[in-house]
């Protein structure tokens, strides 16, 4: 089943010539076949009895691309958006979003989390968090998830991030055990991984993390057997190298830091001002309405569909990550 069939046919509209080229180049992405591409996709999820989800050109689009126009992965990755949306076999309690208005909302928008800091000189978005201010007795990890998967959605519709992909920067300076607890539960991190990995249009070019503390370290082997090697090799570890931050970032890492990280960039006060502002937009509120029409009948699934996403139960056993098997990456 389907909504939004036809809308808005696609045509390169606001594309910039260079990403445009970067798409054919990389993503396999032929401008003659990107619309006959789109139809089957629309097709296949039209004929998926268990779903009911958008299927305009731009929403199908983003699956096309982060499956490199597999047919086949872009079928499983968009079964497994919505899956892990609406289905138990999910994680649907990290999808019910919250109220704009909800006190929640408003304290969260003041944590420098989920920041966007503009694009590298390679076209890559750069995504900043800090745990600076962040108190889980006041926000719990659950409502802190929420308010990520809402920034999310709206953070991987522009183009050019859906071409060039995202580097995410997590300063741990001044992180406390207590603020990453919830990380220590194999089965939250399982899914946590998963559902990045295995169930959203993403390009992930690298996973920054900056003055990490020794307390991280049991946070890292439990994440580490549910991190696929691809992603493992775009770990960075850059201790309190400045310098090895700045080589993670890619070409204008100075331009894109704020002053409070000795760069360039705007101050982290109109950063968020501004994260503020586009949270709250019209268009954002959209793009979460469109979501929020998603719906998953598991009674109805297909066969073929049975093993697209992988349950905590279906995973290797986590405790291999916990009991000696891990190994410390540098990857810079």
């Amino acid at each position: 089943m389907a909504s939004g069939e036809g809308e808005n046919v696609y045509n390169y509209e606001g594309v910039d010539p260079k990403d445009k080229k970067k798409a054919q180049k990389e993503l396999h992405e032929n401008p003659d076949q990107v619309r006959a591409h789109i139809a089957s996709l629309r097709r296949w999820v039209t004929s998926a009895p268990h779903l009911t989800c958008p299927t305009d050109d731009a929403f199908l689009l983003r699956f096309l691309r982060t499956a490199k126009f597999d047919q086949s992965r872009a079928q499983q990755l968009v079964d497994n958006f919505c899956t892990v949306r609406k289905s138990p076999r999910g994680s649907p309690e990290w999808f019910e979003p919250l109220p704009l208005d909800s006190p929640i909302i408003e304290e969260t928008l003041k944590l420098p989390m989920n920041i966007f800091l503009g694009y590298n000189d390679d076209g890559e978005g750069i995504i900043y968090s800090s745990m600076d201010n962040y108190d889980p007795d006041r926000i719990n990890f659950n409502d802190l998830a929420r308010f990520a998967y809402m920034n999310a959605d709206t953070m991987m519709k522009p183009e050019k991030i859906q071409i060039n992909g995202c580097r995410f920067i997590m300063n741990l300076k001044n992180a406390n055990k207590k603020q990453t607890q919830a990380w220590e539960n194999p089965r939250t991190a399982f899914k946590m991984m998963r559902n990045w990995q295995d169930a959203f249009p993403i390009r992930t070019k690298a996973l920054v993390y900056w003055h990490e503390p020794a307390f991280f370290e049991l946070m890292f082997r439990i994440i580490m057997p549910f991190m696929k090697e691809k992603l493992r090799k775009r770990l960075h570890r850059c201790g309190t190298d400045f310098s090895k931050l700045k080589k993670a970032i890619g070409p204008g890492a100075e331009r894109l830091l704020p002053p409070e990280m000795g760069g360039q960039n705007r101050p982290m006060e109109e950063l968020l001002a501004e994260r503020y502002k586009m949270f709250k937009s019209a268009e954002a509120q959209a793009e979460r309405a469109k979501l929020a029409t998603i719906t998953v009948d598991e009674s109805k699934r297909l066969p073929t569909t049975k093993d697209y996403l992988k349950t905590y139960d279906d995973s290797a056993d986590p405790s291999m990550g916990i009991a000696g098997t891990f190994t410390k990456l540098d990857v810079s």
